[in-house]
């Protein structure tokens, strides 16, 4: 069959009305689609530059506001560390000052010597007293008072050994050398071995390095036996 001038073949004329079919129906879908389309995008608002402008700033200060925001909550964080490190420093160097005001820690003071019946006085014993519940002024001024009036007797050298200790006990080492050389000086003091050991301890703990060698070889020379020799001994090595 000729058809628009084409020659077609019989068999195919059987199908040319559906073909016809779905190109009319492709056609009118194209059409439904295009206008569909149109009046989707004829719907929406048309967004004037102003309006975008308007969008814009807002978006903007939003953003600004964050920020603000996260500088604000960062100096918070740092004004909070500026004043913990404030803080820290000022307790190290109160820590610091208190360690360069305390005195030198002092040795432990030797086991005093007991009482002996020589020394059953009672202006004496009250003063000792004294020093046993630590009231180191206390005792300082009553065995004062004893050496002063001139009735410590054969218990002067105790007397000064006794101030000697309570000056110690307060760290004032200075005023304890001079009791304990006051002993020394005596050479039938029943205290001479303890004197020479403490005057060997104030001497160590005001520097005296030198003079606190020799006041603990004497003890080591002259008392190899007393109990304070191995203490005198251990002394010295730390010197």
């Amino acid at each position: 069959m000729n058809l628009f001038g084409l020659t077609v073949p019989r068999r195919y004329l059987a199908v040319l009305p559906g073909i016809a079919l779905v190109f009319a129906l492709a056609l009118v879908g194209c059409g439904s689609a295009e206008e569909a389309m149109e009046d989707e995008w004829g719907t929406l608002p048309q967004v004037s530059s102003t309006a975008q402008l308007e969008l814009r700033i807002d978006s903007l200060m939003n953003e600004n506001r964050k920020l603000r925001d996260q500088v604000e909550a960062i100096t918070g964080e740092n004004r909070r560390l500026i004043a913990r490190t404030a803080e820290l420093e000022t307790k190290v160097s109160e820590t610091m000052a208190a360690a360069q005001a305390a005195p030198q820690t002092a040795p432990t003071p030797v086991q005093a010597p007991a009482v002996t019946s020589t020394e059953s006085n009672s202006g004496y014993e009250a003063a000792l007293a004294l020093y046993n519940r630590r009231n180191y002024q206390g005792a300082i001024d009553q065995f004062q008072a004893l050496l002063n009036s001139g009735t410590a007797g054969k218990l002067t050298d105790n007397c000064h050994y006794w101030i000697g200790e309570s000056y110690y006990g307060m760290g004032k080492y200075s005023d304890a050398v001079q009791e304990f050389r006051e002993v020394v000086t005596q050479k039938r003091s029943t205290k001479l071995s303890y004197a020479y050991m403490m005057l060997g301890n104030c001497e160590a703990l005001l520097g005296n390095k030198d003079a606190a060698r020799e006041a603990y070889n004497r003890v080591v020379a002259d008392f190899p036996s007393s109990p304070l020799a191995a203490k005198a001994q251990a002394r010295l090595r730390k010197l």
